[in-house]
């Protein structure tokens, strides 16, 4: 395995950076990349610029997103002369890419994405507006793993993923690709987005709410689960899991998408739920 140091700035624990310094695990993500025609690249996290340098190579556009002044000093010196760089300030959980990517043009998002940040990354990335084309992120394994899981494995995350996205594991990446190393191994996941959610959009905040719900006593019976943390009676929740073709004593863990949209549909009839 090669490992390059950069002459940027130290990665700062406090901040949970961790560098991505393999030269084959960065040609491999420039090769997950699929970049739609007259599109461009979102980097998130550009950190030191050893990703940021590779994408540049490709002769496509890039628009590096980095939070820390620190590190955005150093990206701007580090590219002055690379006319196909833009480096933007930004935190990534809130930044919106309608400013970022200008003109309606298509973009597709790639980053090593800090692991407390990624989640709700990865949700900005998904619900706002514009969207992009697809994404390749470095997350945690663990979370790797769950955002890919399938039916009869879901989980909340797994939900909040898969209603936007086809999500796909790549590769794993291993401590010693990084400086400094973490304690956990990494995982690359392909998101390929949706051109519209498996949920019609004006119903997505009353699913999530719903299934969030649920969710909350994950070991429990979904007949049980839904009396407990929804408005509904145990005759009221019996009904609606009858009328879905449910069976109450499954988990919430092994209701597909569009089992859960039924569920909700049947639930609606019989009970509003608690506020």
């Amino acid at each position: 395995m090669s490992n390059r140091r950069s002459q940027g700035p130290r990665a700062r624990k406090s901040l949970g950076q961790h560098f991505l310094r393999d030269s084959g695990v960065l040609a491999d993500i420039v090769a997950a990349i699929d970049v739609p025609e007259g599109g461009l690249i979102v980097e998130i996290g550009a950190g030191t610029g050893q990703l940021t340098a590779e994408l540049a190579a490709t002769g496509h556009e890039i628009v590096a997103i980095e939070i820390e002044p620190r590190l955005v000093r150093h990206l701007r010196d580090l590219f002055s002369d690379v006319p196909n760089v833009q480096i933007v300030t930004g935190d990534a959980r809130l930044i919106d890419y309608g400013r970022v990517v200008t003109d309606g043009r298509p973009f597709v998002a790639v980053g090593n994405l800090p692991y407390f940040a990624a989640s709700p990354i990865i949700r900005r990335l998904l619900e706002g507006s514009p969207q992009p084309a697809s994404a390749v992120v470095m997350v945690q394994r663990e979370v790797a793993r769950e955002i890919a899981a399938p039916v009869g494995k879901l989980s909340l995350q797994s939900l909040g993923v898969q209603v936007y996205a086809e999500p796909r594991v790549l590769f794993d990446v291993p401590p010693e690709a990084f400086d400094p190393p973490p304690a956990v191994f990494s995982s690359m996941v392909y998101l390929n987005v949706r051109a519209e959610p498996l949920v019609p959009r004006n119903e997505l905040d009353a699913f999530f709410d719903f299934v969030s719900r649920a969710f909350r006593n994950p070991r429990k019976q979904l007949h049980n689960a839904l009396t407990r943390e929804t408005s509904l009676t145990a005759d009221e929740a019996h009904r609606a899991l009858h009328d879905a073709g449910i069976d109450g004593a499954r988990r919430a863990e092994t209701l597909s998408i569009g089992e859960w949209r039924a569920l909700l549909a049947a639930a609606r009839p019989v009970q509003v739920l608690a506020g």
